[in-house]
């Protein structure tokens, strides 16, 4: 039997978070929500139902709660840009280009 060798670069940890996302390219444009099921430093693998899966080589943005509040009380969220790498049974991966935590009052895009 042969095993599977792991590519990945970065520790991927077993995180789940609520996570909204859309698509910025393609003419079929995918928006959707979900929760993640592991996170790196470069990226996330998103549980959603089957129909709101985005394909693969779609540009989007993901927007995750994030599970610490600033100072105790202002909620924060990871928004993250990114591209579609594969989809499965699973999920989907998105490889971030980049990201950064905000309030959620503070909407500017990246």
């Amino acid at each position: 039997m042969e095993q599977e060798i792991e590519r990945r670069t970065k520790t991927r940890e077993p995180i789940k978070l609520k996570v909204r996302f859309r698509t910025l390219s393609g003419s079929n444009a995918v928006e959707g929500s979900g929760e993640t099921i592991n996170f790196s430093s470069h990226g996330i693998l998103v549980e959603s139902p089957l129909h709101q899966r985005p394909p693969v080589g779609s540009r989007l943005e993901a927007i995750v709660e994030w599970p610490i509040r600033l100072n105790g009380t202002t909620l924060l969220e990871l928004i993250a840009l990114g591209t579609v790498q594969r989809a499965g049974t699973d999920g989907f991966a998105v490889r971030f280009e980049k990201h950064k935590i905000r309030s959620p009052k503070n909407r500017r895009t990246l």
